[in-house]
């Protein structure tokens, strides 16, 4: 991973000097900007496939210790899978709308959290608290949608 990391820090470096060199035509700049760009899309696309790899086995392992009769260590297995699948599904969307646009993925999720805190708090009867989560979510959403525009 380091040398592939390093790669990649590398052949930004270049980029970046290539277009602040003063021969840089505005063509080569727009290649450099899409090379970097599908960089981008890929890192995310294979982050994304590693955590549904990281989410199976702790499907796996989940099956295991429910068979096992031991209910909180497949629990907290489970709880694992999920978290691994939010995240492939983070990374599958960055990939998809674009390493200018990320910020949009991270403000929905952001958003979406708020809104789980906002229905907790109504639940218990805290209305002013969930107020503040709802206007926290609505927030993040529309900068999320100024993002993606």
């Amino acid at each position: 991973m380091r040398g592939k990391t390093t790669l990649i820090v590398t052949a930004a470096v270049v980029a970046t000097l290539m277009i602040f060199s003063s021969g840089c035509t505005q063509e080569e700049r727009e290649e450099i900007k899409a090379e970097r760009d599908e960089a981008f899309a890929e890192r995310q696309w294979d982050d994304g496939v590693r955590e549904v790899n990281k989410g199976l086995e702790q499907l796996d392992l989940f099956d295991e210790r429910l068979a096992e009769a031991e209910p909180e260590s497949a629990k907290r297995h489970l709880e694992k899978t999920s978290g691994h699948f939010k995240k492939a599904l983070t990374h599958f969307e960055k990939a998809e709308v674009g390493r200018e646009r990320q910020g949009a993925i991270d403000d929905l999720n952001t958003g979406d959290k708020a809104l789980d805190k906002a229905y907790e708090d109504f639940v218990a009867g805290n209305i002013d608290a969930a107020q503040s989560q709802l206007d926290k979510a609505n927030e993040h959403f529309a900068r999320a949608a100024s993002k993606l525009q």
